[in-house]
């Protein structure tokens, strides 16, 4: 993780899109964390960014893991 004030990160903006690739980007002002960057190394990291963070899909999850806890569930065995 690299840790750089606002008027740095402003400065240098392409620098530390590369290097959010690699690591997080802390971004703070007045001694304050106000954010962080972070990048994809590859086209899948965006994308499995894209679905932990879309609140449909998180839904989906959500109700998938209450049918497994209360047994809703079909076995390998019944598809045969």
């Amino acid at each position: 993780m690299i840790t750089t004030v606002l008027d740095e990160f402003k400065n240098h903006i392409s620098f530390y899109m590369e290097k959010a690739s690699e690591q997080d980007i802390v971004i703070t002002s007045d001694g304050r964390h106000i954010g962080v960057l972070t990048g994809f190394a590859d086209e899948d990291d965006y994308q499995e960014y894209r679905l932990l963070n879309n609140p449909e899909f998180q839904g989906i999850i959500d109700r998938s893991r209450e049918d497994a806890r209360e047994g809703r569930v079909t076995r390998l065995e019944d598809l045969e």
